[in-house]
């Protein structure tokens, strides 16, 4: 009988956004989505409304790339952001 291997998922922690500054979106829960600027400040992109990162920490659920490559989610509210690594390779037509 085989054995089911589980994925070993890498937990994505707050330190490791400090060098993704000006690169990357982050949509919540609550459909809201944020841009994330230096200092780790994020701003509303559609009432430019600026919080701190860690004011929303919990309640990200995906983190893009601005070119729309995700990062890293997260399945729910009660559960860990975990990085994303895929490597489909795109076709051109």
């Amino acid at each position: 009988m085989r054995q089911a291997q589980k994925k070993s998922e890498e937990v994505m922690v707050r330190f490791e956004f400090v060098d993704l500054a000006n690169t990357v979106t982050i949509k919540t829960f609550n459909k809201e989505i944020y841009f994330l600027k230096s200092s780790l400040l994020v701003q509303n992109v559609h009432n430019n409304q600026i919080l701190r990162f860690h004011e929303i920490y919990y309640d990200i659920r995906t983190v893009r790339t601005i070119e729309g490559k995700v990062l890293a989610k997260r399945k729910n509210r009660n559960s860990e952001l975990v990085k994303v690594e895929r490597s489909r390779s795109v076709r051109a037509s």
